[in-house]
């Protein structure tokens, strides 16, 4: 995060990433989703785009539907846990889920039944060195930090003999 208290946000890495966010969430908008904070990149030196809450996007939009790498969120409504994993899980890509409950048997389900490499229950996105960061589906090829991640450089091998 920023090192200075006076920052309230970092910078995306670049403006082709500031341009892609934007542009997601510009299309949101124009096929109908409703923009509750930010929205809009901010003018001047540096690739800042705010944290940005989108609501009321289809299920089957871009916004829903692909990897956003930036600071916006689309926001769906639900009646049941069971439609929530299924809003969730309807996509093609399984790099990281998010869910805020005090219900175990959610959390129990949740740790099952979502499609992706990375859940996070009751906090917010940073993963620790120890575990294994990677995606499922279309996000991702495999881990890079951690112990999990340098086994994926070696080549291991298993030999079976029966005497």
């Amino acid at each position: 995060g920023p090192k200075e208290e006076s920052v309230e946000y970092c910078s995306l890495i670049s403006k082709d990433q500031l341009d892609k966010v934007q542009g997601m969430v510009d299309r949101a908008v124009e096929a109908g989703a409703t923009v509750q904070c930010g929205g809009k990149a901010v003018e001047g030196p540096g690739y800042f785009f705010p944290p940005t809450v989108l609501t009321g996007a289809a299920q089957d939009s871009e916004i829903m539907q692909k990897e956003i790498f930036g600071p916006a969120i689309p926001v769906a409504k639900f009646e049941t846990f069971d439609e929530a994993l299924e809003l969730a899980n309807d996509c093609e890509y399984g790099l990281t889920s998010s869910l805020f409950t005090n219900d175990y048997r959610f959390i129990e389900r949740a740790r099952t039944e979502l499609l992706f490499g990375e859940t996070y229950i009751n906090r917010f996105h940073f993963e620790t060195i120890q575990g294994f960061h990677a995606g499922w589906r279309k996000s991702g090829v495999g881990g890079a930090d951690g112990k999990h991640g340098l086994m994926e450089y070696f080549n291991t091998k298993v030999i079976y003999v029966q005497q």
